[in-house]
């Protein structure tokens, strides 16, 4: 399985935690642009990246500077749910290749 794939079948089960309710009930909802300025707001945490999940959902990540970042899932209708959330991003380098195994 490629790293492509595996991010893409996490992303999917995350996805689907959020919307089927068998995720910890700690899992945050509500309207997208809301959800994006408390992101802001609170966490200081902005766009980092985007995918789509399927036809009816998207993801983003948000990070801050400090290192704090945030999965936000939206649906069609513009609801959004956090799905996951932690510390310490770091980006990993584009060219996965030079890094080394043993490490």
């Amino acid at each position: 399985m490629t790293l492509r794939s595996l991010a893409r079948t996490a992303i999917g089960a995350i996805a689907i935690l959020a919307f089927t309710g068998s995720a910890n009930a700690a899992i945050q909802c509500g309207a997208h642009k809301r959800m994006t300025e408390v992101l802001a707001s609170k966490y200081s945490e902005a766009p980092k990246a985007i995918g789509t999940v399927n036809q009816k959902r998207f993801m983003e990540v948000y990070v801050s500077k400090a290192g704090s970042w945030t999965i936000l899932v939206t649906s069609a209708d513009g609801n959004s749910c956090i799905v996951a959330a932690g510390q310490d991003w770091e980006d990993v380098p584009h060219n996965l290749t030079s890094l080394d195994p043993a490490a």
